[in-house]
């Protein structure tokens, strides 16, 4: 049994987003003191890598509470990648829309850096032709 300050350590998180886990329905104490202590196991451990690796891959909480639970009850163990997979196709079309609409911005910004050269380029032939600039 682990207390919360050392699963987080192992888990690469701090205190207060397992209590917020918690808070979401997404993780459970394995125990709780009289006191109040939370103590967590290594299938605790698990299921924090689990949430923590689809956050990476870009499902939101919401999206990791309806597959987490599925992940480790036996039976549902195939609903649970389907759904996940579900998930990450959504997620891998946004993804693609953001990199083309970030490629379409990036030409228009090439366009306007070259069209602002350009015209600096023209000033400063003109600039020149004049006799150079006015004080």
């Amino acid at each position: 049994m682990y207390k919360i300050g050392e699963i987080a350590k192992q888990a690469g998180v701090t205190t207060r987003t397992l209590r917020y886990y918690e808070q979401l329905g997404l993780l459970s104490p394995s125990e709780v003191s009289t006191k109040g202590y939370r103590y967590y196991n290594d299938n605790s451990l698990n299921i924090i890598t689990r949430i923590r690796s689809l956050q990476h891959v870009g499902l939101s909480l919401d999206e990791i509470k309806d597959v987490i639970g599925l992940y480790f009850k036996q039976k549902k163990q195939v609903e649970a990648k389907e759904k996940t997979l579900n998930y990450l196709h959504v997620h891998l079309n946004e993804i693609e829309q953001k990199i083309k609409l970030l490629h379409k911005a990036k030409a228009e910004l090439k366009e306007q850096i070259q069209t602002t050269q350009q015209r600096l380029s023209q000033l400063a032939e003109k600039g020149q032709k004049n006799g150079g600039s006015k004080s």
